[in-house]
């Protein structure tokens, strides 16, 4: 007979287990994405379909225009996927998912690298995934979801170096993953270069010196791989064309969103407000109950700041430029939610002294988690593939893409055809290219809300649509 151990650590474990099923698989295997998160499935799936290559990264068929406004590595990646699980729509879905697992292992071995104890690791976990950027990223499939994981990797392997701990390896991995946050998105994933330097700042066991020549030959070694790749003329020019794409006009870039410098510095204060809102709750829960308040200690503060300002470097240089998104602020959580842990993680010890001998409502809370669980596994698979975002659209597509299946080129009217949400959903799914205007393809569509379409070329054909009105060529 199997005899359970209830404990607080193995309830709030549960809470986390819990927390994530709901908050991120469940809705991440429905349908609906967010416009970017479709045009890199998009390009991922041009991979697997064989077109393109890594530095002339087909956007779309068959049009044959390339991209360029990020490095290749997160699509290359994601093609094995396809690869892995075929032309559905799950390739991107898994991806997403094994990198945000991947993430969440990262803090784990961060916090057991604190000298705390990986059964209370569910602390900095929960408080991560309370905060929207990290959930939208993962299930918009967005380059913030693979940046955080490589990112995260490079400061821990630096952390352990400057600590110590089998300094060549450690230094030899934290350039590995500080190398493929490059290849993913481009100077942004930079940031980790600065480790050896702040880790001086606060904990002063190390010379200056030897900070400043740790982070001295992370940026040396990343030039010298760097020069050597642009003698290939395939790779210097799509980093020419990345460039000219993206930085014309700095800090007014062609994707410029707001004229607010300080636009992400309040989106920053928004995302961090439910992991400090359960912290405060805690803090004075414990104060008001048993009327203590924990003192933090030297050590504490320390590693504290230490990711605050991990986080900081990670987020402020973002408000450099006019495009500004909140989802950008994705790979800086983990540094703000550490930083958090380490000075609230007392207070949750005291929370678990309250419940050891409350082991009846530890089972009837476990019970409910396992419930919960059970549920949101039961929920993925029945509801994996139903629509939830753009619903009407993308039924639409759907049907669409069905019966024209076969055709490459759609025609759509001048305003449909800046709806880059419908270009995208028709490209992921289908492969289907708009041209705008009647240019005389087989088909034309004519989003309802621009009124009635009338031409003597084409009769209107009813498919129950919704958001379109198709007209078929005669």
């Amino acid at each position: 007979m199997v005899k359970f151990n209830f404990s607080f650590n193995g309830t709030m474990w549960l809470l986390a287990i819990t927390a994530f099923i709901w908050l991120i698989v469940f809705p991440l295997f429905q349908l609906g994405m967010f416009t970017d998160g479709l045009l890199y499935a998009s390009i991922a799936r041009n991979f697997y379909l064989g077109q393109g290559s890594l530095w002339n990264i087909y956007s779309h068929e068959p049009t044959g225009i390339f991209f360029h406004e990020q490095p290749p590595l997160v699509f290359w990646m994601q093609s094995f996927f396809f690869t892995l699980l075929g032309d559905t729509i799950y390739p991107e879905r898994i991806y997403s998912l094994v990198l945000i697992l991947l993430s969440a292992i990262i803090i784990i071995k961060f916090w057991k690298e604190l000298n705390h104890e990986i059964k209370t690791a569910w602390l900095p976990v929960i408080l991560w995934l309370s905060i929207y950027s990290v959930r939208f990223s993962v299930i918009n499939n967005l380059i913030e979801n693979s940046l955080q994981f490589f990112d995260l990797a490079s400061v821990l392997f630096l952390f352990k170096a400057m600590r110590n701990k089998k300094v060549f390896l450690n230094l030899f991995l934290g350039f590995l993953f500080l190398f493929l946050a490059s290849l993913s998105k481009g100077i942004q994933g930079l940031f980790p270069t600065v480790v050896p330097v702040c880790y001086w700042l606060f904990f002063r066991n190390s010379s200056i010196i030897k900070s400043i020549a740790i982070t001295f030959f992370l940026l040396s070694a990343m030039f010298e791989i760097y020069f050597l790749m642009i003698q290939s003329p395939e790779i210097l020019e799509s980093y020419k064309v990345y460039f000219a794409s993206r930085f014309p006009g700095f800090p007014n870039t062609p994707h410029a969103n707001t004229a607010n410098r300080f636009y992400l510095f309040f989106e920053l204060l928004i995302e961090l407000l439910p992991p400090i809102i359960l912290s405060i709750a805690i803090f004075l829960f414990i104060k008001w109950k048993f009327r203590i308040v924990i003192p933090v200690t030297i050590e504490q503060k320390r590693i504290s700041f230490f990711f605050l300002l991990i986080g900081l470097i990670a987020s402020i240089p973002l408000m450099v430029s006019f495009e500004q998104r909140f989802f950008y602020l994705t790979t800086s959580m983990p540094y703000f939610v550490l930083a958090l842990s380490v000075l609230i993680e007392k207070y949750f010890y005291q929370l678990s002294i309250h419940f050891q001998n409350k082991i009846h409502l530890l089972k009837k809370i476990t019970f409910i988690l396992l419930i919960g669980i059970a549920l949101g596994f039961a929920g993925v698979f029945l509801f994996a593939g139903k629509i939830t975002r753009d619903k009407e659209m993308l039924n639409d597509v759907l049907k669409i893409g069905t019966r024209t299946k076969g055709e490459s080129l759609i025609d759509i009217s001048s305003d449909g055809w800046n709806n880059w949400t419908a270009h995208m959903y028709f490209r992921r799914y289908f492969n289907i290219e708009f041209v705008a205007g009647t240019s005389g393809h087989s088909f034309y569509l004519h989003p309802k809300k621009e009124g009635e379409f009338n031409s003597p070329y084409y009769n209107k054909v009813n498919w129950g649509t919704e958001y379109f009105d198709v007209f078929e060529k005669k």
